[in-house]
């Protein structure tokens, strides 16, 4: 497998529990009831992401620089986080 870095967005919802999501890795999101919860579920939905397009032959898509992801309009953004797969 080789080395990638993607950016997550991690935000609190209105019931206290937090969601994250990789914008450029589609189907990676995660729910968990701390921080912690949320980066451990998304390094194994990203791994499992990645390694589900590289056995179908498929090239992983280019991680944008944190300057182009998406803003957290109307959310409560807690953190963007860069996500080392190696």
């Amino acid at each position: 497998m080789l080395d990638a870095c993607y950016y997550s967005l991690i935000e609190r919802t209105d019931d206290g529990r937090f969601i994250g999501w990789v914008p450029d890795l589609p189907g990676a999101t995660a729910i968990g009831r701390t921080e912690d919860e949320v980066v451990h579920q998304l390094t194994r939905s990203m791994r499992q992401h990645l390694h589900d397009l590289l056995m179908s032959g498929q090239q992983p898509p280019p991680a944008r620089p944190a300057e182009q992801l998406p803003s957290s309009e109307g959310r409560q953004e807690v953190r963007r986080l860069l996500l080392i797969i190696g």
